[in-house]
């Protein structure tokens, strides 16, 4: 049996431009596909004023159009000099992003409200990198049953012999149990708690994940969609 009646805020985010750094990168500044857990975290504790973390899920899943070259000059200051280096940035071009959050009903509400109200430019990735937002709603989401020997799929008792990804997304490995899928292993920051201090560094909660790319096919184990088709994957498994 699915759950009944669990609500869920809908996200369709628009990006012209968009570069969602991998850590480490050096001479050439590598974008993730999507955005990683810790970027979509950070909007929308920011939007919320928040001062320390709060917790909730989150899915991410969108397209990009293409990827191109940046090439920039960055400047390195050290104590009394400055130096700098030519840096070949990654860009995407176009991105279009679904985002579902998970949570506390009065916790979605207030980031609805938030979202709506805010009356300053919301970037994702660096600071330049502007969203707009294209639509914000909230969903149901059920959890239907996939197997291969299901003969007809049963929306009324949620199962499915199949699910067809429709859109690149990312899939926590604890939550992925079909073993035929393809995807690319990453492992993403999700998000860091202001008492977790090592060495003087963030200590990050970090999520193994797959990026998984449209035409793949669910033949076995749970999935959450939502009442418009969508596939989610939540990031915090409880």
């Amino acid at each position: 049996m699915g759950w009944i009646n669990m609500k869920v805020l809908k996200l369709d985010l628009f990006q012209e431009t968009a570069c969602y750094k991998k850590p480490f990168a050096m001479k050439i500044t590598e974008t993730y596909p999507l955005p990683p857990y810790s970027t979509i975290n950070g909007l929308i504790h920011k939007i919320l004023n928040a001062t320390e973390y709060i917790p909730f899920n989150i899915s991410v899943q969108g397209t990009y159009e293409s990827i191109f070259n940046n090439y920039q000059t960055t400047y390195f200051y050290k104590k009394d000099s400055i130096t700098s280096m030519p840096m070949n940035s990654h860009m995407l071009l176009n991105v279009n992003l679904i985002i579902h959050i998970g949570g506390d009903f009065d916790l979605l509400e207030e980031i609805y409200d938030s979202l709506l109200n805010y009356d300053e430019h919301l970037s994702l990735g660096r600071k330049e990198d502007l969203v707009r937002i294209n639509d914000i709603r909230f969903v149901e989401v059920n959890k239907f049953e996939v197997d291969e020997d299901i003969q007809l799929d049963d929306y009324e008792n949620y199962k499915l012999s199949e699910c067809n990804i429709r859109m690149p997304i990312y899939i926590p490995k604890t939550s992925l149990q079909d073993t035929d899928i393809d995807g690319i292993s990453y492992r993403l920051n999700n998000y860091y708690d202001n008492n977790a201090v090592e060495d003087k560094k963030r200590v990050w909660n970090k999520v193994d994940s797959y990026y998984v790319e449209d035409g793949n096919t669910i033949s076995i184990g749970d999935i959450l969609l939502d009442n418009e088709g969508d596939l989610l994957y939540f990031n915090n498994i409880n």
